[in-house]
């Protein structure tokens, strides 16, 4: 027994070599789901038509976006379509269009959150959001009646998870951007609030910072130093830094504004625009490698969801005056409406290995992308139910992965294979632990039913087999 304990420590003190507690870092607050389960919001954003027209979604597309990762999407929902604005008539296929698109993403396992876009209405600057915040001719009123549209469809639809309330908001005709945030964005927001939970109460309420046509180097988001006053809502701005010493600093700054207001923290979107020209440019791909995997990790270690735009294929080249070369934010590059061309050097940073539930505390996640290990530190809670690990078996473990759950439970799956093989454990508990792993194949899910060892903390490794060479 006492050589047993010997080990033990021994192996724990040698795999903390690699980590310091210097390189640790506080986790935000975390978002619960009913069960009380820590949940990593990742996925897409999905949009309801682009510059050329509809878009619409299978039932196939959303199980490719399960088997790269996605537990959310975020639907881009117009608020012209659904009449939302003045001289503006609801669209009456949109409902059935929205409808359609929450049902499948159920179906393939997912939840819903909902976007709501202003500036799909044509023209639309600072006149018309200065009308929204001031209630001019009833613009405020007209578009929470329009949201209430939704929010009453969807009140007891257990797959959607919350609204985010007003996507990218801007400063109206008073260009003084505190004074916007303070006396305009921030009372317009909270009564967007109050009228959601009024009527579906059990949702969650996403809130974007005030958007800024320049960040000057602090990105494009002004600082939200104000608490937002409300309950169950969570903070949702955006990360688009392709400088990793910015994106750490807003990151940071990020974290810092969500704890002001008591909220967990999501990237409701997330992740550089991509220049077409990276389609060809090798050099340039690997840039945006290097950027995405950065800033995953970085993610990753803190516990925190993020959203990425957009999961459609490249039919629209987009310009702006801030790029003098077109680009776009599909993550295709074909010219079909949703897209089958994946751009790899993005997509296989997002479809890397990560949790997506956990039954108790995260308290650390890395994924190293060169060896294609997962550590997981977690503080277990029996009583909260199962645990949901993605694991992309088919995208990079086509020669099998190992699971092993502390130091004594160690289980493969090799390739081919439904079920876990396990090596001959005689302990009593352990085998208990082995037996509540199960592969989903089709969602590439590792599914843990319960905790069964009992222990203070725990750590959670994925690593790739070894390939059998061929006699």
């Amino acid at each position: 027994m006492q050589l047993r304990i010997t080990l033990i420590l021994l192996a724990l003190f040698t795999r903390s070599l690699g980590t310091s507690n210097a390189d640790d870092v506080a986790m935000p607050m975390a978002i619960r789901d009913d069960q009380g389960r820590q949940i990593v919001a990742t996925g897409f954003v999905t949009i309801t038509e682009d510059l050329q027209g509809t878009v619409r979604y299978t039932a196939d597309d959303y199980r490719r976006m399960v088997q790269m990762g996605a537990n959310f999407q975020v639907i881009r929902t117009a608020l012209g379509r659904l009449g939302g604005w003045p001289g503006k008539d609801e669209d009456p296929t949109y409902l059935e269009q929205l409808d359609e698109m929450v049902r499948l993403a159920r179906a393939a396992g997912m939840q819903s959150i909902f976007k709501l876009v202003v500036y799909d209405i044509r023209p639309f600057g600072h006149p018309q959001w200065d009308a929204i915040y001031e209630n001019t001719n009833g613009a405020q009123d007209q578009l929470i009646h329009a949201w209430s549209k939704i929010w009453t469809r969807y009140k007891d639809d257990p797959s959607v998870f919350g609204y985010d309330i007003l996507n990218e908001p801007q400063h109206g005709l008073d260009p003084n951007l505190q004074r916007c945030f303070r006396e305009q964005l921030l009372p317009t927001q909270r009564r967007m609030v109050d009228a959601m939970q009024a009527i579906s109460p059990n949702k969650w309420a996403l809130y974007q910072p005030l958007y800024r046509e320049t960040g000057a180097g602090e990105g494009p988001f002004l600082p939200m130093n104000i608490p937002f006053g409300r309950s169950r809502v969570i903070y949702a701005p955006h990360l688009y830094q392709m400088n990793l010493d910015r994106m750490r600093k807003t990151l940071r700054r990020y974290e810092r504004e969500a704890a002001i207001s008591q909220a967990p923290l999501l990237l409701g979107e997330w992740g550089p625009a991509t220049d077409i020209a990276a389609d060809t440019d090798e050099t340039l791909q690997s840039r945006y490698r290097d950027v995405y995997q950065v800033t995953a990790s970085e993610l990753d270690r803190r516990g925190i969801g993020a959203i990425k735009a957009w999961f459609c294929g490249s039919r629209v080249e987009l310009r702006s005056k801030l790029r003098r070369e077109p680009f776009t934010w599909a993550i295709f590059s074909d010219k079909t409406p949703v897209g089958i061309v994946e751009r790899k050097f993005i997509t296989d940073v997002l479809a890397r290995p990560r949790p997506l539930a956990i039954a108790g505390d995260l308290k650390d996640c890395r994924y190293d992308f060169a060896t294609r290990v997962l550590e997981i530190r977690l503080k277990p809670d029996a009583t909260l139910g199962s645990s949901v690990i993605f694991v992309p078996r088919d995208r990079f473990y086509e020669d099998g992965f190992r699971v092993e759950i502390g130091l004594e439970v160690v289980l493969e799956m090799h390739p081919g294979e439904s079920q876990f093989s396990t090596p001959s454990i005689t302990d009593a508990t352990l085998r208990e632990q082995a037996s509540a792993l199960r592969w989903d194949a089709d969602s590439q899910r590792l599914i843990i039913k319960d905790w069964v060892v009992d222990d203070p903390m725990l750590t959670v490794r994925i690593s790739p087999l070894a390939a059998k060479k061929s006699r």
